[in-house]
């Protein structure tokens, strides 16, 4: 066995052997000798990291791009790879079936240039949500502060908003682009609740509200309109019956240790009670949890709240996205924040990388791996794994897609086998070989991993292979 030492890895050589039993010695023992035409395997131990990873679709939320105040610093505000954008149904389709594709299209292009997927939520009481026309086709509403309450129950509302999410489906859905969908549209700000309604107008909101036959239809339609596309439930909403169908959940209070009651607060009263369902307390295995933070985190500061208990309880309860408005993280608790987000989401660690010390043109080769998913949630888009012989020069000479789901990765080791056809034209020399893990184009590479040694493009060399000696 030989050990080679190469940047960022350890490279393993062994040869492997059947071994054979060719007769007694005068000792009475077997003799042993080896089948040398088994091909030579080599092993790569790719060297760990502790950086902090900015990946796709989890960490801290881009929110509304903050509203057009100036950006804050990397040191005020981490990195972020979602923009969460919450839009009006009036600001969708101002007028009967003229979709306003163009305002979502525009924040999708702004947040590809910084690197970002869209998150979006769609509500229909907050500020004219619901188009004045809506209401003209004789939908009942209420008055609550500068909006209207309308009745969710009315079979007009219920036509036309089905018609909404379907135009935006139809559009969006399963486009990489969109990280994922909070189904929203329901109550007051979207959030399926009659908050906004206060004293003699909270009677007719709750008559206004959806009966419980109307929130599963609704809840229904982003499942049929938004196929393979991530889905997130508030958890006021019909959570149990979202998570029963695949959907994430989400809390919009994140962080309430009191801010509002003394003997009452969402972190124990509310979320609690969801993570300990079964049905809702497993559904970050298919769809992410995204949380909003109750106040700022300034306020938590303020307060006296237990930072560390906090952000333990984001990672207990398989936490992806962080949307924390888009406001400064007190600069004491940074590193605590920046520990968190070493650990939030997902985190793929590849431990090792067996494989064919030398492969033939138009031959096979045998990849088996080991990695660690050391985050606290899986990815939830199909992201593939890929490998490739890299020359020299820097010329791919072949690339190849694995077998292996990595939407199954929960936290834990998974082993991935592949083999591969090395393609007949490739010259004969020796590669690097080199792995990624790709947008669902393939198109490039697209997550960063917890080992050293990232080229500009984003993909690992791994090891190196000999090819046609």
């Amino acid at each position: 066995m030989t050990y080679t030492r190469l940047p960022a890895m350890l490279i393993v050589a062994t040869t492997l052997g059947s071994l054979l039993f060719t007769g007694c010695g005068g000792s009475g023992s077997p003799e042993l000798s080896f089948d040398m035409s088994v091909p030579t395997t080599t092993t790569a131990l790719p060297t760990e990291i502790d950086d902090v990873l900015y990946n796709p679709g989890m960490g801290f939320a881009d929110f509304h791009f903050r509203w057009g105040l100036p950006p804050l610093s990397a040191d005020e505000y981490p990195p972020q790879t979602v923009a969460y954008f919450r839009w009006t149904w009036d600001e969708l389709e101002p007028s009967e079936g003229q979709y306003n594709f163009a305002l979502v299209d525009d924040v999708i292009a702004q947040a590809k240039a910084k690197g970002e997927t869209l998150a979006f939520r769609i509500m229909s009481v907050y500020e004219g949500s619901t188009p004045q026309w809506v209401l003209d086709k004789g939908v009942a509403s209420v008055a609550v502060g500068g909006d209207v309450f309308p009745d969710h129950n009315s079979p007009v509302f219920l036509d036309y908003h089905e018609r909404l999410v379907k135009a935006f489906g139809d559009r969006y859905a399963g486009k990489p682009e969109i990280d994922h969908v909070d189904i929203g549209s329901v109550g007051c700000w979207g959030e399926w609740n009659t908050a906004c309604c206060v004293g003699e107008t909270n009677p007719l909101c709750k008559q206004y509200f959806p009966v419980e036959t109307n929130k599963l239809l609704i809840t229904d339609w982003y499942f049929q309109y938004f196929p393979g596309t991530p889905l997130v439930m508030l958890s006021g909403g019909p959570t149990e019956y979202a998570a029963s169908k695949g959907a994430g959940w989400r809390g919009d209070c994140f962080g309430d240790y009191g801010m509002f009651e003394p003997d009452w607060n969402h972190m124990e009263d509310v979320y609690e009670p969801i993570v300990q369902n079964p049905v809702t307390g497993n559904a970050w295995q298919a769809g992410p949890v995204q949380f909003e933070v109750c106040g700022v985190m300034q306020d938590w500061s303020d307060l006296g709240f237990d930072i560390d208990g906090i952000l333990q309880k984001g990672l207990d309860w398989h936490m992806s996205v962080l949307n924390a408005k888009s406001s400064p993280v007190p600069s004491a608790w940074r590193p605590k924040v920046d520990e968190f987000l070493k650990k939030v989401g997902y985190r793929f660690v590849l431990r090792e990388l067996t494989h064919n010390a030398q492969a033939q043109p138009g031959g096979p080769m045998v990849l088996q791996s080991l990695w660690e998913n050391k985050g606290v949630a899986p990815i939830y888009h199909p992201w593939p794994l890929a490998y490739r012989l890299r020359s020299g020069t820097g010329d791919v000479a072949a690339t190849w897609i694995s077998q292996a789901n990595l939407m199954s990765w929960l936290p834990g080791t998974h082993e991935v086998a592949d083999t591969v056809t090395v393609p007949s034209e490739v010259p004969a020399a020796t590669y690097s070989l080199d792995v990624a893990i790709l947008t669902e184009d393939g198109s490039a590479a697209h997550v960063e991993l917890a080992i050293a040694g990232k080229r500009p493009d984003k993909w690992y060399p791994v090891s190196e292979v000999t090819i046609g000696y």
